[in-house]
């Protein structure tokens, strides 16, 4: 390679795929997610040439990763956000479930860190109680939509606070209209109904949310498309908040693709990283995206243990 360039992606034969976060006359900087570490890794030239190659795998995080600053007393970029690897975004949530996921303090309902997946449970009790084994598709038949809201705001209650976002779109207005409501239900059991999530089914509820709120900012329609989903199969779904899930993209290096209206490519991205996050916590007993949603909230909790610290010279 004879040409590097800020920002582009990069392919190291040993550290993977990176981004090049500065150059300067002597030396590359390239952050690499792998790496686990908060730093860019610092590269000789012109050696590194032999090392790198462009990267023929689009990465949105990556190619979105900016506020990097040069630290004057170690010559270093680091991120200005605290960078998380999994090591010790999983330390960070073991020292408050030491047991991981079958830890008392995370399965009961006390008053602590693990009472948010608690009452996800709960919550998803109550939807299967009111809504599962079709009683909710029956009454979109039986034209019973105040029945319908009813019980949808009765699920929605055990979470309210667990969901709330600066821009969100209000349950209890948004399902005022009959008319609007009548849509958003028949495209929410259109999703669920299936094995898999689909796009077009996706797309649907996004478009019955943009119904319920045509005049609402678009950011705000992603809690309410992907709430009761996830409340209702979180073996399937994850719910977004777009402040949160931004953030926790930025610290913990998911693939996220964001864009503020609700549509397929940001949610199936989401998707694919808590995936790819629930086997990794596997082994410590977690079993659908309850775990891994409480597992960002943990583990990127302001209080957690400062970061990693600058990596050795390369």
């Amino acid at each position: 390679m004879s040409t590097l360039e800020n920002g582009m992606l990069v392919q190291h034969a040993s550290l993977g795929q990176g981004t090049i976060v500065a150059l300067d006359a002597k030396a590359v900087h390239v952050f690499f997610p792998t790496s686990g570490a908060q730093f860019a890794t610092k590269l000789r030239l012109p050696m590194a040439l032999s090392f790198l190659t462009p990267s023929t795998s689009p990465s949105a995080w990556l190619a979105s990763l900016s506020g990097f600053a040069l630290d004057g007393k170690t010559g270093r970029y680091g991120r200005a956000c605290a960078w998380l690897s999994h090591e010790d975004a999983v330390a960070r949530f073991l020292e408050a479930f030491p047991l991981g996921f079958a830890d008392p303090k995370y399965t009961g309902a006390g008053k602590q860190r693990g009472e948010r997946a608690c009452r996800w449970r709960r919550a998803n009790e109550a939807f299967v109680e009111a809504l599962g084994g079709g009683q909710g598709e029956r009454l979109l038949a039986a034209g019973e939509i105040g029945e319908l809201v009813e019980r949808t705001l009765r699920v929605e209650r055990h979470v309210r606070t667990l969901h709330k976002d600066a821009a969100k779109i209000s349950f209890e207005d948004g399902l005022k209209d009959p008319a609007a409501a009548r849509g958003f239900f028949a495209a929410l059991f259109e999703l669920l109904a299936t094995t898999t999530p689909e796009r077009s089914r996706f797309e649907a509820l996004a478009a019955a949310v943009v119904a319920l709120a045509p005049s609402a900012p678009r950011e705000s329609g992603w809690p309410m498309v992907t709430l009761l989903p996830f409340i209702a199969r979180p073996d399937l779904h994850m719910l977004l908040r777009p402040r949160f899930a931004c953030e926790v993209a930025q610290r913990l290096g998911l693939e996220l693709a964001y864009v503020a209206e609700p549509n397929w490519s940001t949610y199936s991205a989401l998707l694919a990283s808590a995936e790819q996050l629930l086997e990794k916590l596997r082994p410590l007993g977690a079993r659908d995206h309850v775990d891994v949603e409480s597992f960002m909230h943990v583990s990127t909790a302001k209080h957690a243990r400062p970061p990693l610290s600058v990596p050795a010279a390369t």
